[in-house]
């Protein structure tokens, strides 16, 4: 992949298959806004302004050392083309192809992406990008952008905080999950000790966090530890496996849709995306538009 740095700006050529816009915003990470024509976000401590034009990606400012950081966030290396190709030829999920062109998968620290998800459970996309911003500013770093640009906080911060102070920023019920899993991070859990567990066990290990379910484990599973086979199952994604693949039969099991999902293979992860967004963009969500991944 070419790509140069000049003036604190990056700039990869070549880049195909990618829908900046819509990755940014379907529900995978929380931290990107579009604001005058152009997409602003922070990752970590990494205040940028991103643009996609004609197969140009240019990421600002960005330092010699941080090209590599950007070109694996936004999973530029993966061949994509390959990924539609599957579905092209699969004849039950070929339907969904058209709803997600573009949408790539970030490759997001485990652990704003476990505290991101947590925040998720039972919530819409614009609640949670407010408690997120409004957790930032409360233990987060100051970032020199502007005065309401802040890091996403570290984990010992976050467990330093009273929960009076997290009730406050609209978590409810999941305050004390927040404040107990980066608890366990700050005590020295190592998130990316499972990168390299099988799914399974990653899976069940991520569980024994507080607030943290199936769903919420494959999200950091795949949006961060690179598990492309998690495959996160809400409302959306299990009616679209029961109308793909059980004719919409409501009495299909969870379980039968995660098998379903398996034989997806390695990228059933990714294929997800393209369910999610076929079920949320085509009549099978037209009842509910409020609902996030």
């Amino acid at each position: 992949m070419k790509y140069e740095i000049n003036e604190k700006q990056l700039t990869v050529y070549g880049v195909e298959d990618f829908d900046l816009e819509a990755s940014c915003e379907c529900g995978q990470s929380f931290r990107w806004r579009k604001l005058d024509g152009k997409i602003h976000g922070i990752v970590g401590d990494k205040s940028v302004t991103v643009a996609l034009d004609s197969g140009k990606l240019t990421v600002t400012p960005c330092g010699q050392d941080d090209a590599a950081f950007w070109i694996k966030y936004f999973d530029l290396e993966r061949n994509y083309n390959e990924i539609q190709e599957l579905i092209r030829n699969d004849s039950m999920l070929s339907v969904c192809l058209p709803y997600a062109l573009g949408i790539h998968v970030f490759n997001q620290d485990p652990f704003e992406a476990l505290m991101s998800f947590i925040v998720s459970s039972n919530n819409n996309i614009k609640r949670i990008v407010g408690i997120i911003d409004r957790l930032c500013m409360l233990a987060g770093e100051p970032l020199a952008c502007h005065e309401s640009c802040y890091a996403f906080p570290a984990a010992k911060s976050i467990a330093e905080l009273p929960l009076e102070s997290l009730y406050g920023i609209g978590l409810g019920y999941r305050a004390p999950y927040i404040k107990h899993s980066a608890e366990i991070i700050a005590n020295g859990y190592d998130l990316e000790a499972l990168r390299t567990m099988p799914l399974y066990e990653a899976r069940k290990e991520l569980c024994t966090f507080p607030g943290v379910g199936p769903k919420v484990a494959d999200c950091v599973l795949l949006f961060s530890l690179g598990h492309t086979n998690a495959f996160p199952v809400d409302v959306w994604i299990d009616r679209a496996m029961k109308a793909l693949y059980f004719d919409s039969d409501v009495s299909v099991t969870k379980q039968q849709v995660y098998k379903a999902a398996e034989a997806l293979g390695k990228y059933s992860g990714i294929i997800q995306q393209y369910i999610f967004h076929y079920a949320r963009l085509s009549k099978l969500g037209a009842s509910d538009k409020s609902k996030n991944n």
